[in-house]
């Protein structure tokens, strides 16, 4: 099926511009991008004309469907044991829960769904659209990558209950053991043929490279702690939330690694968070830093995230990147950038259609595109048959 979107603005992301232009879509992807596309038949026209047109926004880190709006239903987070890397994601979400289709509305068509921080290893996170029947219909990756915790949240889950951990100290010394006896665990598979055990098989991505750990660390050293740790074992990485990285700007920029950084609506509800600034994305950013903003959805809602970029804007930081910071930033980031985070020939069609500037709290989202599929539209009359 072909559906042309006929006239609009679109923003070239890489570029960090606008050009006028169609855009073709063929079944679940973009065919084309250009000027006058009128040499297929049409089955469906879209008038984009007066509307800026984005490629589906990105959350790169959130809870979207493990915790409800009361927090009466976590699933986030198995606090019965501080190491559960067996855990996923995607057992824990309930693809019904509203803030799905307040994702859509709000223009976010993917996001990264994590295990809380609650455990030192939390388990598997999943890269996954917004719109689905089901779950299944939905994940993009399900493997996507290994989450972990630093800080505050892991020591204070465990010292209330009389566990380890309930220091920094412990926190990395069970990191350590933990991806200790994981290379034990391959080590006798190799060499004896054991028997198999799930909760060490979830590290094989991880050892051999194919995933990165996800790392929740606020406070510098913290963060300085993860890195040692992970590149001890020849890991790769994320740093997630990133709060204090503006004070170890330098280390970061050598390191190179994506950042996914956030939420920034949000009170300093632990000491952790004293320092938090908003100027860190602009500093990051400035440095050569590949930043990505993300929600931390529900202690953001996710429908947040565009007023979030708009406000780091009115902070001092570059538009365009900010822009980024929500699209190829995060695609890159996930490394799901062959798939989405631009509006380039061969990519899903993801597509997002504006009445103004996305980053302005007054501008509608019109209409949603999500493979192809229209999710979300404000005007039943925008179809127009060729």
């Amino acid at each position: 099926m072909y559906t042309l979107i006929k006239g609009g603005n679109i923003f070239d992301v890489e570029k960090g511009y606008y050009i006028e232009g169609d855009i073709l879509i063929n079944g679940s992807k973009i065919e084309k991008v250009g000027h006058t596309i009128n040499d297929v038949k049409i089955n469906q026209v879209i008038d984009g004309y007066g509307k800026n047109i984005f490629p589906g926004f990105i959350d790169a880190h959130s809870h979207i469907g493990m915790w409800t709006y009361t927090h009466n239903g976590n699933d986030a987070n198995e606090c019965v044991d501080p190491v559960t890397p067996e855990m996923r994601a995607i057992d824990g979400i309930n693809s019904k829960d509203p803030c799905f289709q307040e994702a859509v509305e709000s223009g976010i068509t993917t996001v990264m769904a994590t295990p809380g921080s609650g455990n030192v290893i939390g388990g598997m996170a999943a890269i996954l659209k917004t719109h689905g029947t089901t779950m299944s219909e939905a994940i993009i990756k399900e493997y996507a990558a290994l989450k972990i915790a630093l800080g505050e949240n892991p020591k204070t889950v465990y010292h209330n209950i009389g566990k380890t951990p309930s220091t920094r100290m412990a926190t990395a010394a069970l990191l350590e053991e933990n991806f200790i006896k994981a290379k034990m665990y391959f080590n006798e598979r190799h060499n004896k043929n054991i028997e198999e055990d799930y909760r060490w098989e979830v590290f094989s991505p991880v050892f051999k490279r194919e995933i990165p750990l996800k790392i929740h660390a606020h406070r510098a050293d913290d963060i300085l702690t993860a890195i040692r740790i992970a590149e001890k074992y020849n890991l790769r990485y994320t740093l997630d939330h990133c709060t204090e990285g503006y004070l170890i700007v330098d280390e970061l920029k050598k390191k190179n690694k994506p950042i996914l950084l956030g939420p920034l609506f949000m009170f300093k509800s632990k000491t952790e968070l004293k320092n938090a600034s908003s100027k860190t994305a602009q500093i990051l950013s400035n440095a050569g830093c590949n930043v990505s903003l993300i929600s931390d959805h529900p202690f953001t809602n996710g429908k947040y995230l565009l007023a979030m970029a708009g406000f780091l804007v009115k902070e001092g930081l570059d538009y365009a990147e900010a822009i980024r910071m929500v699209t190829i930033n995060p695609a890159r980031a996930l490394e799901v950038d062959d798939q989405i985070g631009s509006i380039k020939e061969g990519k899903d069609a993801d597509i997002v259609l504006c009445d103004g500037d996305p980053l302005e709290v007054q501008t509608r989202i019109c209409m949603t595109i999500i493979n192809g599929k229209i999710a979300h539209s404000i005007d039943s009359q925008y179809i127009g048959e060729r």
